[in-house]
């Protein structure tokens, strides 16, 4: 018997590229049951990566790669509107691209937030954003995703690292201790890690390593790596790993976006370099299951221009004759496709669905979360508005995918 829950998606939109870090900026939101979408592009910002949600569903920050703080009124979802935009440079300098507030944590009040500003957490409220308090520095070369425990103390954050060197570490913040030098405790850890997320119950985090493969200290113009994975448990008083779960190279897990813990102990992980979403039992911390969420054959069809495009990206950032151990690792990681997979995937409020969206394909679908059975998949609309008109973007206008980016949901009932 299905549910009756009532819950809306909502995601960052980054636009058609292989690299989901230099495009555009938009956001959409997802209604079930009543399969409708709402979307909205926003102009002088690029980058979208994140929507955190205000917990009254009121307001939203998007988090970006384009050093802007951006506060969305999200109370009407016909009119996503900007309600205010605030330089981060104004509080710090910065001479990296993706160096930027791409997550962030909302408290009770629906006013105050904490963002990653340079080398340090800042408190902001909504009404004063040029107002920040400085919480003190992360210790990370640059913050990534930020969650917190369920009191709000800790603060667990993963590392996008620098231009020339892989960031092999991460962060736990205690927002209580006095003295903000040394509120942050650095782990290094075997892998590189810039996804993370908080069990709901207990000060427990989950660090999941983001493999990539790269020539001469490029960190820029990467490659997926064909490599083991990792997920660190840690336990955020001590800031000490006390469990590892690790898997082979040829698990579906590569490049993993959203993550999070369900009320039942259950960790859900979308993977971006292959089309799944893998779930797996804390409890034991081994056993596992994939959901594959290709579309079906007449939806993955309508893609072609995608596929020219991603050629296109892939080719751009590297000479593909020479560099063919990159393409094969590509390849393996994505199963031998060339469009990406699953970057937003989340369990329903009350814990009855699994949404995913898969960016390559541009397509949302839902499912039975204890079957695993398909509900609904849609092949949505390709950008339409006046950017889509520029000479650059007209050949993909018929064809082009949204770049859906991390989510988040809000409960409806």
């Amino acid at each position: 018997m299905e549910s009756s829950e009532r819950f809306s998606v909502y995601m960052a939109l980054d636009g058609p590229h292989l690299d989901g870090l230099i495009g555009s900026a938009g956001i959409i939101r997802f209604d079930w049951p009543e399969q409708k979408y709402y979307i909205q592009h926003y102009h002088g910002i690029s980058g979208a990566h994140n929507v955190s949600l205000s917990p009254n569903g009121e307001l939203a920050l998007l988090g970006n790669f384009s050093q802007q703080i951006v506060l969305l009124d999200i109370s009407n979802s016909q009119d996503m509107k900007i309600i205010a935009r605030q330089a981060t440079q104004y509080f710090e300098k910065c001479d990296y691209r993706l160096r930027a507030n791409t997550h962030h944590l909302w408290y009770p009040d629906n006013k105050t937030f904490i963002g990653a500003i340079g080398d340090n957490l800042y408190r902001f409220h909504v009404d004063k954003l040029k107002k920040p308090e400085k919480l003190g520095p992360h210790g990370l070369f640059n913050a990534h995703e930020i969650r917190w425990d369920p009191n709000r103390r800790y603060i667990l954050i993963g590392d996008l690292g620098p231009e020339d060197t892989d960031a092999r570490q991460i962060a736990v913040f205690d927002l209580k201790e006095p003295d903000p030098e040394k509120r942050s405790s650095v782990i290094n850890l075997p892998g590189t890690v810039w996804h993370c997320c908080v069990h709901p119950n207990k000060p427990v985090g989950y660090a999941l390593t983001y493999s990539f493969a790269t020539e001469q200290e490029d960190y820029v113009d990467w490659s997926p790596a064909y490599t083991r994975e990792y997920i660190f448990e840690v336990d955020l008083p001590t800031a000490k790993i006390i469990r590892v779960w690790s898997c082979g190279s040829e698990f579906p897990i590569h490049l993993n976006s959203d993550v999070g813990v369900t009320d039942d102990n259950y960790l859900f992980v979308a993977s971006g370099g292959s089309h799944t979403v893998v779930e797996i039992n804390l409890d034991g911390f081994d056993e596992s299951r994939v959901l594959n969420c290709k579309p079906s054959y007449w939806k993955r069809a309508r893609l072609w221009r995608q596929r020219f495009k991603n050629l296109l990206g892939s080719m751009s950032r590297r000479p593909v004759l020479i560099n063919t151990h990159l393409l094969l690792q590509t390849l393996q990681v994505t199963g031998w496709r060339i469009l990406d997979g699953i970057y937003a995937a989340r369990v329903s409020p009350q814990g009855n669905y699994i949404f995913a969206a898969n960016r390559g394909y541009n397509v949302i679908s839902v499912y039975d979360r204890w079957t695993f059975k398909k509900l609904y998949s849609e092949l949505l609309p390709f950008r339409r508005d006046k950017y889509t008109k520029t000479p650059q973007y007209r050949l993909g206008r018929q064809g082009f995918h949204l770049g859906f980016h991390h989510s988040e949901t809000r409960s409806r009932e």
